[in-house]
């Protein structure tokens, strides 16, 4: 029985290319079934088919007509359909590529799809009781307002209410009020508030005895709002109120925190401009229609809502913080919700702003943090048996594409129209080219990125959208900039690249980039990150060596976002006392129990920078970098020096360094002067000096 099944289809003719490219496909543990016009009156024989399969997964070449695959596999009771876009991949391959190049590619996919499986994870719960604030400027927006409040708790929260003419019906709740900050996400939002009139329109009850006492005609009938210009406040309208007590001249200047389960604003540029928005908020600004797709999902958002919690996190490994001293800050960084914070010596991550972008798995140099949906060591499996497959099939150039899940079915074939040669004999791509949805495109980086190279991948493209970008796009480029660095020094040229949707046509532009030719690794993916990069930057360093005869006798420079690198340590300014190593969370840096000794294994440092904060001397400096071979696991001395003993009793206390510094900077200061060799003496000695001179006074002696 095979694992999978995928049903290809001929599509009444048009897919001739998709049934003549699989003909000689062979990948274990699948099996291609051809079916005609299977959307349509070819379906009950896909649906009894899948029926027949028994426990092997079953895949639908093709996404176009998924909703009708879904809708009657409901009703027929056929679980666990899968869909896959074999036709859409073949039709969007570089017009260069032969039937065989074409037919890896859809080997490959079909591999990476049935290997590929989501592991099930936490879940995190929202809870949404219907109280909606809507954020707008003036009145523009009181009808979609008032439309929503006939079915859910609505209050409009209007910076300048002056046009309102108010309703009639007390459903909606209009509250003339500023919002200078928002927070929290869905079903616990928190909006800081400041009044912009005196009157409070929640405690008015509009009976008008305001606007009849106001002097000055300041008061409008219609929002009962008041004029501040042409007011004289001398309080008439106040006296008139009564013990409603709705109007106030006290209190515009302070602030107060109201709580809702969902916010609409249409204000610009938006409470959350500075991140990506949480769950149950909707940006419209001044868009009409966007306001009124806000409000049909609003209203389908109340009641109990689940996500996955996307990470996982180690606390023990991560390199933020030691002793209030900052190292570590790349994930807060990369952060584009603001989901994670310093939390002393460790981070704490918000599940509920959390939206599973990955980017801080990806910037993490210790590999603290993972993406938990599709751990790194499952996607890197699937990644293997999908490199697998193309070249058992006869490819030979291979083109990974990570991209995230909100591209049209087609995008592929849309770019490859868009960027059709100037000629039939102009030049294009030839790699072949294969599309990997993950969660989101800059949920996987340099170590599987480097371990799809040494699996056999001759290139790494990464695509992401405006949005994507807008936020992702600096750390991804920087992370994929260290990488490339270190390949070219590899001889291997630049093999990773980010790209955005506007530049899709680069994918079928001819580049003099040959096959890396890389022996495809057998190993497999650890769970653990920096193990992960380690076996696949020694796999390729194996290859430069055998192939390009490197030595890779020095160190490989690098920019400062790589998680490798080495200290340098000034030796004069260096005291020895070891404060580093304690910081150090990696154990890169280490003493010496047998003699005064500051060692360093380059192969653990992260460059995380704790050792150069918690230095009292400012002695030390980190130079990213990585070091190849057995030298990057040994024990080297940074600093070292002789042990000083004890003037007094021989026995050793201190390095020479740190009592020759101390006696420099102490033996002139006023409790020293008389008695500077007491420096030179260990504790013990210290004391029996101090209490055995007779020209010194003692506490006891102190006359009242």
């Amino acid at each position: 029985m095979t694992n999978s099944d995928v049903f290809v289809c001929g599509c009444q003719g048009s897919g001739e290319t998709v049934d003549k490219a699989l003909q000689n496909v062979n990948v274990e543990g699948i099996r291609f079934v051809s079916a005609q016009r299977a959307c349509r009156d070819g379906i009950t024989q896909l649906i009894d088919a899948k029926n027949r399969t028994g426990g092997a997964r079953c895949f639908v070449g093709c996404t176009q007509e998924q909703a009708v695959f879904e809708s009657v596999s409901d009703s027929a009771a056929v679980q666990n359909l899968e869909f896959v876009n074999l036709r859409g991949l073949l039709r969007g391959q570089p017009a260069a590529q032969t039937s065989p190049e074409a037919a890896a590619a859809v080997a490959a996919l079909a591999a990476y799809e049935s290997d590929f499986r989501v592991e099930p994870v936490p879940a995190v719960l929202f809870t949404s009781k219907g109280r909606v604030a809507m954020v707008a400027n003036n009145d523009k927006q009181l009808q979609h307002a008032q439309t929503l409040a006939n079915n859910l708790t609505v209050d409009l929260l209007v910076k300048d209410p002056s046009a309102i003419v108010l309703p009639a019906k007390r459903n909606l709740n209009v509250v003339a009020l500023s919002v200078d900050k928002a927070s929290g996400y869905l079903g616990a939002f928190t909006l800081t508030t400041r009044k912009s009139n005196p009157v409070d329109m929640e405690l008015c009850t509009r009976c008008g005895a305001c606007v009849d006492a106001c002097p000055t005609q300041s008061i409008s009938k219609d929002s009962f709002t008041i004029d501040l210009n042409s007011c004289d406040k001398t309080g008439a309208c106040i006296k008139a109120c009564g013990d409603f007590k709705a109007i106030s001249f006290s209190d515009l200047t302070s602030s107060e925190d109201r709580q809702y389960d969902m916010v609409i604003d249409c204000t610009m540029p938006g409470l959350f401009a500075d991140r990506q928005a949480p769950l149950g908020y909707w940006h419209v600004g001044d868009s009409e229609q966007l306001l009124l797709e806000a409000m049909l999902d609003v209203v389908q958002t109340v009641g109990e809502f689940e996500k996955p919690k996307f990470f996982e996190y180690k606390s023990s490994i991560c390199a933020h913080s030691r002793s209030n001293k900052t190292g570590c800050n790349s994930c807060i960084d990369a952060c584009s919700t603001k989901a994670i914070k310093s939390a002393g010596e460790k981070i704490e991550v918000n599940p509920h702003l959390c939206l599973g972008c990955g980017a801080c798995t990806t910037v993490c140099p210790t590999g603290a943090i993972q993406f938990a949906l599709s751990p790194a060591a499952i996607q890197g499996r699937s990644i293997k048996s999908a490199i697998k497959a193309f070249r058992t099939n006869g490819g030979k150039k291979l083109e990974l594409v990570f991209h995230g899940p909100d591209l049209d079915h087609n995008w592929l074939e849309a770019a490859k129209r868009t960027s059709r040669p100037a000629s039939p004999k102009s030049p294009v791509s030839d790699f072949s080219l294969l599309p990997i949805e993950l969660n989101h495109s800059a949920s996987i980086g340099p170590d599987l990125w480097l371990s799809a190279l040494a699996f056999g991948a001759d290139r790494i493209t990464v695509l992401q959208t405006a949005v994507e970008s807008s936020h992702y796009g600096e750390p991804l480029g920087a992370q994929a900039g260290w990488v490339n660095e270190l390949l070219e020094a590899m001889g291997m040229q630049p093999r990773v690249r980010v790209l955005n949707m506007g530049e899709t046509s680069q994918l079928f532009e001819p580049v003099s980039l040959p096959a890396l030719g890389v022996t495809p690794a057998s190993f497999e993916l650890s769970t653990n990150k920096r193990t992960r990069m380690e076996f696949a930057v020694d796999h390729l360093a194996e290859h430069a060596q055998t192939h390009a005869k490197l030595s890779f006798a020095e160190p490989i420079a690098l920019s400062a976002a790589a998680p490798f690198g080495a200290v340098v340590v000034n030796k004069d300014k260096c005291t020895l006392c070891m404060s580093c190593t304690s910081a150090c969370p990696a154990s890169a840096l280490i003493d010496n129990p047998e003699k005064p000794q500051l060692r360093f294994i380059e192969r653990n440092c992260v460059q995380c920078g704790l050792c150069v904060e918690t230095c009292p001397e400012n002695a030390m400096q980190l130079v990213p970098q990585l070091l190849l071979g057995a030298a990057a696991r040994e024990k080297r001395v940074l600093n070292e020096s002789q042990p000083f003993h004890c003037i007094s009793c021989g026995k050793a206390f201190g390095t020479k360094h740190m009592i020759d510094n101390m006696f420099a900077k102490l033996s002139q200061h006023s409790m020293f002067e008389r008695n500077a060799n007491r420096l030179k003496m260990c504790a013990d000695c210290r004391v029996t000096d101090m209490y055995s001179a007779k020209d010194e006074m003692t506490i006891f002696e102190v006359k009242k």
